[in-house]
């Protein structure tokens, strides 16, 4: 056997292993058993233990959205369901559990994006575009945030049937075969059942038909080469008219088979391609997505936002990461232009379909550059495959520099995507975790949980509670929308009439015997939203509609000749501490007293004091002595905001007038003083629950 040989001529198929088995490690190295990330993963693990338990998915889910909606493919995509709980069934008799199961499935999942990628680069370019692109696509910081192991969720295989689907309609298109075109479908198929937007590599392989018919239309060429410009439109139409019906049977034959699919398996297509489309038109339709800070725009007319749209690949260092951009949008451009010099005008119509979608793709906010990173990566790891395909026709400098350049680009990446990797993991919070914990064997079985809708997947995930609202939109299909429950969640908390806020509640009690509500620290940066949607108070634009601010503790403490501690900096926030602490606001070498403190006694009780009900000049006497310590001047006033100061010490909060009444502070600042109908029945340094009594 000629092994030398053989390796020779295979040595791809190695390359590409290693890239799978690298593409795990970076994945795997931080799992943790038994947990997993927050949030969505944690909506697709209840799914997934469902499943697991029962063999079959729910026809009904009465947490979510409570009085619940009905489970369909679309709404929870099983196919990782179905293959996370096989796995699982194999393995759990060795004590294994579901959610480790589930981490190492995600690292799993993640790996198996550089196969597609390799494939498809390979399609449209050779095996060293399709061994770069694996590389990339593997290693890419944009992509492996959301793709790593403890990440249950759907990114990484959606990822992977993007590519996948994306590769298999070329080779149906280019073969035009029924087996070439079955394998489309059951791709399709598969995909479907990942992704509700399953339709969206559709969208692409009708633009790539589309622009290679155009391309066919303008760029023929006469027998020496050259482009005929003088040619009537009937002659350019019957040119590439042929082939464009022939791709759109093989596409029209996909699609149909696959609405036919669908709607055996109680999935609409045709609905669900509209809602999609709606959806690119006018995310905002659906207000939450207008608080996400992932869908928020950015600008990609600049360097830094085709950076982040391309994968994130940097160092830190100026000169090195604006190399990495200029090679990466040079291979960009050549994948365009070797694709149209050379004639190929289905690879060249795929590639400038594929750049005018993911170029709008990533006008489309910050989240999507996780898929528009994999399909430009494509494009620039065709670009290198041409220009090695260019240099081994010619001298060994040229296939050294292009051998160099791959080599150089392929550490690069495997050196970022190991320190990236090094920052993932699950996120571990025990103030959380006794707040899930609680709820779960403290409470009925039956209660309703209201909050903010960002913890609804954990509440009814780790919690095993019913919610009012979460982060999976809800239509027409709920009994309320998303729009009217997260309107009406931000004014229950942003209201400072408790009556509204109870008759709110009531309205989505249902037959809930309980209803427990949850004041967390996280709803104060995010304030603005619950205001605004609750209140329609928008703090972007109006100055009246002002927010809670935290200044964070900067570790310094003053001590007076005694050697007792008289003062802890929040800069520019001090706090004179004593029996009552005096907070004082310090700009430049002038200082003032806050108009009120909240502060915990000696019982651990909140209490507080209205230094502005008082003579001020008598407090600014006796802070004099002070003022030499501090290098600083008191002046004769007070600020009229109120001062928050936690028994943790590590910040404090500033409240404004306008908010010092509401519902959210009276229950996370004032342990629910001043509520008739809230009672607290748990809290720790985060997380504030209330029955409602």
């Amino acid at each position: 056997m000629d092994v030398k040989g053989i390796v020779k001529k295979n040595w791809w198929i190695l390359a590409l292993l290693f890239i799978l088995v690298f593409s795990y490690y970076i994945r795997s190295v931080n799992i943790v058993p038994n947990r997993i990330l927050s949030y969505d993963p944690v909506f697709q693990y209840r799914f997934t233990k469902y499943f697991a338990d029962w063999g079959h998915l729910p026809v009904w889910d009465e947490l979510t959205y409570y009085v619940g909606r009905a489970v369909t493919p679309a709404y929870v995509g099983p196919f990782m369901q179905y293959v996370t709980a096989f796995v699982y069934w194999m393995v759990k008799a060795q004590g294994v559990t579901l959610f480790t199961v589930a981490s190492y499935m995600s690292a799993f999942y993640g790996m198996l994006i550089a196969i597609p990628a390799f494939l498809l680069a390979r399609e449209v370019s050779n095996k060293y575009g399709g061994l770069l692109a694996a590389v990339l696509v593997a290693t890419s910081p944009q992509i492996l945030i959301r793709t790593f192991g403890s990440s249950y969720d759907t990114d990484q295989l959606v990822l992977f049937f993007i590519l996948f689907t994306m590769y298999l309609g070329m080779y149906a298109l280019r073969k035009k075969t029924v087996a070439s075109t079955c394998l489309a479908i059951g791709g399709f198929t598969a995909f479907m059942l990942t992704w509700g937007d399953f339709t969206y590599t559709l969208f692409i392989l009708f633009a790539a038909v589309a622009m290679q018919a155009l391309l066919g239309m303008f760029l023929i060429r006469d027998e020496a080469g050259k482009i005929r410009y003088k040619m009537g439109m009937s002659d350019r139409l019957r040119h590439a008219l042929p082939g464009f019906k022939k791709d759109l049977l093989v596409l029209a034959a996909i699609i149909a088979a696959v609405i036919a699919i669908g709607f055996l398996n109680n999935f609409d297509v045709i609905g669900a391609t509209m809602a999609f489309i709606g959806f690119a038109q006018k995310a905002e339709a659906w207000i939450v997505n207008i608080s996400i800070a992932e869908l928020q725009p950015f600008n990609v007319f600049d360097a830094g936002g085709w950076t982040l749209a391309m994968g994130r690949f940097g160092i830190g260092e100026a000169s090195v990461d604006n190399l990495i951009f200029l090679a990466f949008i040079s291979l960009l451009f050549i994948s365009l232009y070797a694709s149209v010099k050379k004639g190929n005008f289905r690879n060249a119509g795929f590639l400038l379909a594929l750049f005018l979608v993911s170029f709008y793709t990533t006008t489309r906010g910050i989240r999507f550059t996780e898929f528009t990173s994999a399909m430009f990566l494509i494009m620039i790891s065709a670009g290198y495959g041409c220009l090695a395909e260019w240099s081994f026709k010619r001298d060994h400098i040229y296939r050294a520099f292009s051998i160099g350049l791959g080599l150089c680009i392929a550490v690069m990446a495997l050196g970022i995507g190991a320190q990236t990797a090094y920052g993932l993991g699950p996120d571990i919070n025990s103030n959380w975790e006794s707040a899930w914990n609680f709820l779960k064997t403290q409470t009925p079985e039956l209660s309703l949980v209201g909050t903010w809708w960002d913890p609804g997947h954990m509440i009814t995930g780790l919690a095993e509670r019913r919610v009012i609202g979460d982060g999976a939109h809800c239509g027409n299909d709920c009994l309320y929308t998303i729009n009217d429950r997260i309107t009406d969640l931000g004014k229950i908390m942003a209201t400072t009439d408790e009556n509204v806020s109870m008759q709110l509640i009531r309205k989505y009690q249902g037959t809930s015997p309980n209803v427990y509500w949850i004041a967390s620290d996280d709803l104060m940066g995010k304030y603005q939203w619950l205001q605004y949607f609750g209140m329609g108070c928008d703090s972007r634009t109006d100055q009246n509609c002002q927010l809670y601010n935290i200044f964070n503790n900067a570790g310094k403490v003053s001590y007076a000749k005694d050697g007792s501690v008289f003062a802890s900096y929040f800069n520019p926030v001090v706090i004179i501490n004593g029996n009552i602490p005096v907070p004082i606001y310090v700009q430049g070498k002038s200082a003032a007293m806050f108009s009120e403190v909240i502060y915990y006694d000696t019982t651990g009780k909140p209490a507080s004091f209205r230094f502005s009900d008082y003579n001020t000049t008598s407090f600014t006497e006796q802070l004099k002595p002070y003022e030499t310590a501090m290098g600083v001047k008191f002046v004769d006033k007070t600020i009229p905001l109120t001062i928050w100061i936690p028994m943790h010490n590590s910040y404090v909060v500033s409240i404004p007038p306008s908010l010092r009444e509401t519902i959210f502070t009276k229950m996370f600042f004032l342990e629910g003083q001043g509520l008739e109908h809230f009672k607290q029945v748990f809290r720790n340094e985060q997380v504030k629950i209330y029955e409602v009594v």
